[in-house]
């Protein structure tokens, strides 16, 4: 796909004031690349799987790490990028849907020269940096769980895959998974740094995350009503379309499921006691 092909519906859309770091970046080059190497994202996966599987038995017989102090900064500073993100691509996010409409926050791409295209790509980036993130579990021999796995996994698929298209309602999934990380890496960094955080506010975490799932999900069902009900340009294959829609549905499951069991099935038991 060449980005410059006047057949992509797109707003030309620029920042009113673009940072020094969000610009210069040849993104016909970017998306040559992910063009050509997504699918090596399926090899990153195993290899990750692989090493932590690994880690975990390798500290089997070795005590936890604390790693308090690194703990702290590491979730500060995705926090801080998540901030910085959410911030950031608000600008062309809200401009477009507010002024362009709706269908077009969902079909039509943003510029491959504007901030948020640089801001894309730092987002591709965090996807693999955020495997730190297991690291950190297998070290601290804490429970590691199919949800988180899996959420590492398919997300760094699904967004190197979007890169690759150049994914109109890219601009959707992005700008919600930096508001909600912004508040759930706020949160563990806060926790690991041994704040009290009330029990409502990691439940809220919680709810942001589900609430994430089912807006993509509405917007993975948009799109599929624009491309097979009308005949209106809207940039997004159907295989991306039902790989998102899988991937959002699973989430939203696997989410609810870890509310339930995290938050309701304590809060019975907690009653329980009390009767007692």
């Amino acid at each position: 796909m060449n980005l410059s092909d006047p057949s992509i519906p797109r707003i030309p859309y620029q920042h009113t004031y673009p940072l020094p770091f969000e610009q210069g970046i040849s993104h016909t080059r970017v998306n040559y690349l992910m063009q050509t190497y997504w699918h090596h994202t399926f090899t990153v996966s195993i290899l990750y799987i692989v090493v932590i599987r690994w880690l975990e038995y390798w500290m089997a017989k070795r005590p936890a790490y604390d790693l308090r102090t690194a703990l702290i900064f590491w979730n500060g500073a995705l926090a801080i990028f998540s901030i910085m993100g959410a911030i950031r691509t608000t600008e062309e996010f809200m401009s477009t849907t507010f002024n362009e409409g709706l269908y077009k926050s969902v079909c039509y791409v943003f510029d491959q020269t504007s901030v948020t295209a640089h801001w894309f790509l730092f987002f591709a980036i965090s996807k693999l940096v955020e495997f730190g993130d297991t690291i950190f579990i297998a070290l601290r021999k804490r429970p590691l769980t199919f949800l988180h796995c899996y959420h590492h996994c398919s997300v760094l698929i699904y967004t190197f895959h979007s890169g690759a298209e150049h994914l109109a309602s890219g601009r959707w999934f992005m700008w919600m998974n930096f508001i909600a990380h912004s508040v759930m890496y706020t949160y563990f960094c806060a926790v690991s740094a041994g704040i009290k955080v009330p029990r409502k506010l990691a439940k809220c975490v919680t709810l942001i995350q589900i609430t994430q799932m089912i807006l993509g999900i509405g917007v993975s069902l948009s799109v599929f009503a624009i491309k097979s009900l009308t005949s209106w340009r809207c940039h997004q294959s159907y295989t991306n379309l039902y790989l998102s829609f899988f991937i959002y549905v699973s989430y939203a499951i696997l989410f609810i499921r870890f509310f339930i069991n995290a938050y309701s099935t304590n809060k019975k038991v907690i009653e329980s006691d009390k009767k007692k």
